[in-house]
C-alpha cells in the first residue's frame, strides 16, 4: 500500500514535471489514476455508487454549504488582493479579452479537471489509506501535501502555494462531510475565481497561456 501511494501521488507528478512523461499528456495520467481509483472504490464498497457523489447526509451537506459560501467570500477577497497588488494588468483579463474561452473553462473545468482530482485525492485517498493515516489531522495534511505536490507540474510557486491552501480546505470539507459533490463544488468555485480574476496562467501549460497572459 505504501508503494502504491508513493507511485501514484509522488512518482507520477514527478515524472510529468521532469518530462519523463510528455507534458501535453498531463491529463491522461490523471484520468488513468482516477479510473483506477474508481474501480478500486467500486469493488471495495460492494458497488455502492453513493461514494461517487453524495455524502449520505443531506442535512450536514446543506449546513456545510453555508461554510463553503462564507469561505468563498474570503477566497475572492484574497485572490483579488493578490492580483491587484502583484499582477494588476491581469485582473479580469480572461473574461475581458476572451469571454468565450472563459465561459468554456467555467463550463468544462468542473467535469474534466475538478471531479477526477477530487475522486483521486479525496474520496479514494481517504478510503484507501485510512489504515495508514489513522489520525484525522494527519489524513487531512497528507491529502493536502500530495494535492499541492501534484501542481508542481506547472512549474511555479503560485500554483503550489494556492493548492496548499485550497487543498487543506477541500480535505477538511471531505473529512467532515464525506461528500464528493460538496468538495467538487468548493473546488470548482475556487478554480473559477482564479481563472476569472487573473491567476489562471499559473495553472495551464504551453500555448494555453497565451490566452491568459
Amino acid at each position: 500500500m505504501l508503494l502504491e501511494l508513493f507511485a501514484i501521488f509522488f512518482m507520477v507528478p514527478l515524472a510529468v514535471w521532469k518530462q519523463w512523461l510528455p507534458v501535453p499528456l498531463i491529463m491522461i495520467p490523471l484520468y488513468l489514476l482516477a479510473g483506477y481509483a474508481a474501480v478500486w472504490m467500486f469493488a471495495d464498497k460492494g458497488g455502492d455508487r453513493r461514494q461517487f457523489w453524495s455524502g449520505g447526509d443531506v442535512l450536514l451537506e446543506k449546513a456545510y454549504l453555508k461554510i463553503i459560501l462564507r469561505r468563498l467570500v474570503l477566497v475572492v477577497t484574497l485572490v483579488w488582493l493578490v492580483v491587484y497588488a502583484f499582477y494588476p494588468d491581469k485582473l479580469f483579463l480572461l473574461p475581458r479579452e476572451h469571454p468565450l474561452i472563459w465561459l468554456l473553462i467555467l463550463l468544462l473545468y468542473p467535469a474534466l479537471s475538478v471531479y477526477p482530482q477530487e475522486l483521486l485525492y479525496r474520496a479514494f485517498f481517504f478510503s484507501r489509506y485510512a489504515g495508514l493515516f489513522t489520525d484525522k489531522y494527519f489524513m487531512i495534511m497528507a491529502s493536502t501535501v500530495f494535492f499541492a505536490f501534484m501542481h508542481v507540474v506547472f512549474g511555479n510557486p503560485v500554483a503550489i502555494l494556492s493548492t496548499l491552501i485550497g487543498g487543506y480546505l477541500f480535505a477538511d470539507t471531505y473529512s467532515r462531510t464525506r461528500s464528493l459533490r460538496l468538495v467538487c463544488l468548493e473546488h470548482a468555485l475556487y478554480g473559477s475565481v482564479i481563472f476569472t480574476l487573473g491567476l489562471g496562467e499559473f495553472f495551464v501549460f504551453g500555448a494555453a497561456k497565451t490566452f491568459l497572459m
